[in-house]
């Protein structure tokens, strides 16, 4: 998904925890809240037909793009490890399993690296590359579970089937 349809969503998301914190509401959004303060049954219904069908174009013309909690996840999980700044975008979603600063993943290729280090493709099309050789890891092999977490400053540890972990970056 490209970052600007992200930022064009993350306009139409409101945060759940506190309205102080809350993104700028979408104008789209915002006219199919409007609509609710009318009083009369056939002006509402009115204001509703043309704020829904302003944002239904909005969303076919890719002006504007509405993800659900689940899609919202798997987009978050397909950034970890890339340093973006804050969306609200993912404002109230605590639930995703790398919130605490962990990805785990099925490695689905691997490549050897000079200097003994290791490239890996995971589940989701990330790649990893291992920045430390080690003789006391166990060469990385397609359908290893790898644990991800961050590090200080900025970096990343990889641990491959439970072995010592590795520094490492995501590039891909």
């Amino acid at each position: 998904m490209k970052l600007s349809a992200m930022i064009f969503l993350s306009l139409a998301l409101s945060a759940a925890a506190d309205a102080r914190d809350a993104p700028p509401q979408s104008p789209l959004i915002r006219a199919l809240v409007d609509c609710r303060s009318q009083t009369n049954d056939t002006s509402r219904l009115r204001c509703y037909d043309l704020a829904a069908g302003a944002l239904v174009e909005a969303s076919a013309q890719g002006k504007i793009v509405v993800l659900d909690q689940e899609q919202a996840r798997t987009t978050r999980r397909s950034l970890f490890g890339f340093h973006l700044p804050k969306l609200p975008l993912f404002s109230g979603d605590e639930s995703a399993e790398f919130d605490s600063g962990e990805l785990t993943a099925k490695v689905t290729s691997v490549r050897a690296m000079p200097n003994g280090r290791w490239q890996m493709k995971i589940e989701g099309g990330a790649l990893w590359e291992t920045t430390e050789a080690s003789s006391v890891v166990n060469d990385p092999r397609a359908g290893n579970t790898l644990v991800i977490k961050r590090g200080p400053l900025g970096s990343y540890m990889i641990r491959i089937e439970g072995q010592r972990a590795l520094r490492a970056k995501r590039v891909g």
